[in-house]
């Protein structure tokens, strides 16, 4: 009797044990997957729009622009030269590697209306 409450006992610490394990491991995910910087991200292009407008990124990371929009768009830095997609047709994509700390804004040069922001740090 003794011993099959011991072997019980232990059953529902081994339960108890990874129940805390798979909460711990799901917690952990749910914060890495909300971080706004990540290693490679993409900015989606619909309704005239880039989505998101404004993001933050860790230098060394890499933007890659998808263009779901019926029209074609281009992205270009507004000042300097490192955005400079060619005209992206709907399903294309830009992809940009960010090697240095700042501010890029940058806009659609065919619908000068679309503008974004990446920050880089």
């Amino acid at each position: 009797m003794k011993k099959s409450l011991i072997v019980i006992g232990l059953i529902i610490i081994l339960l108890i044990g990874g129940g805390i394990f798979l909460f711990m491991q799901s917690s952990q995910k749910s914060s890495s997957e909300n971080n706004s910087t990540t290693p490679s991200a993409n900015i989606e292009i619909r309704s005239f729009a880039f989505v998101p407008s404004e993001i933050t990124i860790n230098v060394g990371n890499t933007l890659t622009w998808v263009n779901n929009d019926l029209v074609p768009h281009t992205i270009t830095s507004d000042s300097g030269t490192e955005l400079n997609s060619p005209t992206l047709s709907k399903g294309k994509t830009f992809s940009y590697t960010f090697n240095t700390a700042g501010t890029y804004e940058y806009h659609c040069s065919i619908h000068s209306s679309m503008k974004g922001k990446i920050i880089v740090e």
